[in-house]
């Protein structure tokens, strides 16, 4: 079976795309998955995640590996999480042969701003990518703050125009100074795609059943 590829894109740089890769593939990998990263991203910030484990190579952990594009895998992946450099063309080749598209998003001005233009684009070339969903829209490092209060609201009004869901929002945490999963960052994220994962599965006995 083909794995699930996930792609974490933003045209806005800066909006936390490294690090919701990082998490939620760290998640599925402890939620019993394998998981492969792709790093597309120029900065190269998942290599640089893995080099501070001590993992330079990129295995992280037996069910866990970041591999370029095309290396031939350590394993047989169960999924694949793809990092997208800033200033994305939402005709990367990448997003198109996506299954899920995450969405990450600071509540600040404009990355809110960039945000709404960005779903504007995928709705517009919508016909280039028949087969891939958008997961959802993750606020990420969020305080509390008024203006964060007040562009959550909009992040919201602006997912709801698309028809789309915001997944619960990550808070700013030092924890991640530390790669740390202290405090279930991301977490939500992953398990997301694991009931996408399980409605699938239960579609397809179900259409098997009535074939």
């Amino acid at each position: 079976m083909a794995p699930t590829t996930v792609v974490i894109a933003n045209r806005k740089g800066g909006v936390g795309k490294t690090l919701t890769t990082i998490y939620t593939s760290r998640w599925l990998a402890r939620m019993g998955r394998r998981v492969l990263i792709n790093d597309l991203d120029p900065q190269r910030g998942i290599w640089d995640f893995a080099d501070a484990l001590g993992r330079p190579h990129g295995r992280i952990l037996k069910n866990l590996a970041v591999v370029d594009p095309d290396a031939s895998p350590p394993f047989e992946p169960d999924y694949v999480l793809v990092d997208t450099p800033p200033a994305l063309d939402v005709s990367l080749p990448a997003m198109n042969t996506a299954d899920w598209l995450i969405v990450p998003v600071i509540p600040d001005h404009q990355p809110v701003v960039q945000l709404a233009k960005f779903l504007e684009a995928l709705e517009e070339t919508r016909f280039q990518r028949p087969c891939t969903q958008v997961l959802g829209v993750v606020p990420v490092n969020v305080r509390r703050w008024r203006e964060h209060e007040t562009m959550l609201r909009h992040i919201q009004q602006i997912a709801a125009e698309h028809n789309l869901n915001v997944l619960d929002l990550v808070p700013n945490s030092r924890a991640v100074l530390r790669y740390s999963l202290a405090g279930g960052l991301w977490r939500q994220v992953a398990e997301a795609l694991l009931e996408r994962e399980a409605s699938g599965s239960a579609s397809s006995r179900t259409e098997l059943a009535h074939a």
